[in-house]
């Protein structure tokens, strides 16, 4: 009798993700030579080698985290990007029936786990090289992103999913409507509060022509360097939604990398970047990356209770911060 996956060790599990693996790439018009875990972590990624030395990804992603449809999305973007420009995102390959993402469920496996083949991107990790000069090439590639995805047409069916809120893809609200704000003293609870309207606010001053189709995820461990390019991959969250939305996701996490000493002369340089191609956008990029804040600490609510009451103080102190001093500080 087939053991329950929750009782494998991890080497278990792996083993038995492997074969899934495995049965996907026998969906697909390619001879493989080698395939390696490359990563896990909200997805599993496997390097595979082909026996006639081309390098691929396969990404399983796992069950529950994005839809089919998202998935689906990603690909038909990534399929046009493939076509229309250079930029040197990942290709997707199709599998032999045609489809860009496969279902696959397996005995002894939980949930579906969605197959999506594409090429490998070459280079280095942008995290090793955030200096003025690439963070100047990283704003012109949201540009150009941002140019194509408001230029480019989407087949019928593409995902309807407008991020336009700081939850927007159907996630339950476990900070207002599940109580964890509740287990905040008064005046955390309080800047939650006040958070949150200001990022409403935020949101409903944008103008809706300024919608189009992004990358949602653009920050520097989704960009390689290869020969003084920068090539983007891990389109998963490809959503309709706002430029300054982009930016302020990326953005957010390389003030987090770098500190707020060098943030601004980096944030110069990728808008220096960023202009070249397309006006910088109007609104407040802190406050969206305030939405963001409050995403992830909903995210600790939902998954990690235990840890919430900690950074809800942190961050409330860091929005009273913003309230008062009108930048944002992230809490240590």
């Amino acid at each position: 009798m087939t053991r329950p996956f929750g009782d494998l060790t991890p080497a278990g599990q792996q083993r038995r993700l492997a074969r899934l693996a495995a049965d996907a790439l026998a969906a697909y018009d390619l001879r493989v030579a080698g395939v390696r875990v490359h990563a896990s972590g909200t997805n599993l990624l496997y390097r595979v080698l082909t026996d006639a030395g081309e390098r691929l990804i396969l990404r399983m992603a796992v069950p529950g985290w994005r839809t089919l449809a998202d998935l689906q999305a990603e690909a038909a973007w990534l399929e046009a990007l493939s076509r229309d420009t250079d930029i040197g995102a990942p290709a997707v390959v199709r599998a032999r029936d045609g489809e860009p993402v496969r279902a696959m469920t397996a005995p002894g496996v939980p949930g579906t786990w969605h197959a999506t083949l594409m090429t490998w991107v070459e280079g280095r990790s942008l995290a090793h090289h955030l200096d003025a000069t690439n963070l100047a090439r990283l704003g012109e590639l949201f540009a150009r992103l941002h140019l194509h995805g408001q230029a480019w047409t989407p087949p019928a069916g593409f995902s309807r999913r407008r991020f336009e809120a700081f939850l927007s893809r159907g996630e339950p609200d476990a900070l207002f409507e599940g109580g964890a704000i509740d287990e905040l003293g008064s005046d955390d609870r309080a800047a939650f509060v006040a958070a949150r309207g200001w990022v409403e606010r935020a949101y409903a001053g944008l103008d809706p022509a300024d919608l189009r189709v992004i990358h949602c995820d653009l920050w520097h461990e989704n960009v390689r360097l290869h020969r003084g390019r920068l090539r983007p991959f891990d389109f998963e969250d490809t959503v309709w939604g706002y430029r300054l939305h982009d930016l302020a996701m990326g953005l957010l996490d390389l003030l987090k990398t770098v500190g707020p000493e060098r943030t601004p002369d980096l944030l110069a340089a990728c808008r220096d970047g960023y202009e070249r191609r397309l006006a910088w956008p109007e609104g407040d990029l802190e406050v969206l990356q305030i939405g963001r804040l409050l995403w992830q600490a909903n995210w600790v609510a939902r998954f990690q209770r235990a840890s919430f009451g900690a950074m809800g103080a942190a961050l409330g102190r860091a929005f009273r911060g913003f309230e008062e001093g009108g930048a944002l500080r992230l809490p240590d």
